[in-house]
């Protein structure tokens, strides 16, 4: 703040960790799925075709092989649409799946404008199964939550947020502690770091708040109080919220039906 502040309040670690909890979930990726298809897109992309018609037309593959394979492609390649269009009749998986970063935890570690915690991700995927030409339909709902530590960084006042905001950084994941756990740990952290980059800023105070809270103060003194400046200072052992307040002078009508200052 350019100038002094009105009123300083520190922040006690259970009202930060509810003016964090109000600001979740926070949603990290996500996309509507079609598990056919994406099925499909992604045997593509392998190049599983491509790795088997290599082995069969190695040089040690008998030629009587190679004619089956061949018969099979153009068989394959005259039924592929039909085969295609019956197993999107018979069954039909869609919906959207997404990570988002749950709950925090309890335990607040802070640094300069910057506070750690511990935390939750979860993963959903929820859509309908659809069986029999759609005449049977399954919704379905999966979630599972895995542990995480996760720090909001620059944290600051956004007049275009109107709100004081902070960005996701240092996510880690926990999903335990045998080698094949810590592989996939490693590999979810890879994969939402990624997505970060698209995560927009996560507002904590929003200045509207603060202003309903403090609005009412200013009537006793016939005055419009706002706020015109909003700060949160964070050092390694406190959290400061600070408050420049705005008046402007009521207008009152008085006895004779005029206006006065």
């Amino acid at each position: 703040m350019a100038d002094a502040p009105h009123l300083s309040l520190s922040l006690s670690r259970e009202l930060w960790n509810e003016l964090l909890s109000a600001a979740l979930p926070v949603r990290l990726a996500g996309e509507p799925f079609d598990l056919i298809a994406d099925t499909r897109r992604l045997v593509k992309r392998l190049g599983v075709r491509q790795r088997v018609r290599g082995l069969l037309e190695d040089r040690r593959t008998p030629r009587a092989l190679v004619r089956v394979k061949e018969r099979a492609k153009r068989a394959w390649s005259g039924r592929r649409s039909l085969v295609y269009q019956r197993l999107n009749e018979l069954v039909r998986v869609e919906g959207e799946w997404r990570v988002e970063l749950d709950d925090f935890g309890t335990e607040l570690r802070y640094a300069r404008q910057k506070v750690s915690a511990d935390a939750y991700v979860k993963g959903i995927a929820e859509g309908t199964l659809y069986l029999m030409r759609e005449n049977v339909e399954l919704p379905f709902r999966l979630e599972r939550r895995v542990g995480a530590t996760v720090a909001l960084g620059n944290i600051h006042y956004d007049p275009g947020h109107r709100a004081v905001i902070g960005n996701i950084q240092d996510l880690g994941i926990f999903i335990g502690d045998n080698a094949v756990f810590q592989l996939a740990s490693r590999l979810a952290e890879y994969a939402l770091e990624q997505q970060l980059p698209r995560v927009g800023p996560v507002p904590i105070l929003r200045r509207d708040q603060v202003e309903e809270m403090v609005g009412p103060m200013g009537g006793s003194l016939k005055m419009q109080m706002g706020v015109e400046d909003l700060d949160l200072v964070i050092t390694d052992s406190e959290m400061t919220l600070q408050i420049r307040f705005g008046f402007d002078r009521v207008q009152l009508e008085d006895q004779s039906g005029g206006q006065s200052a």
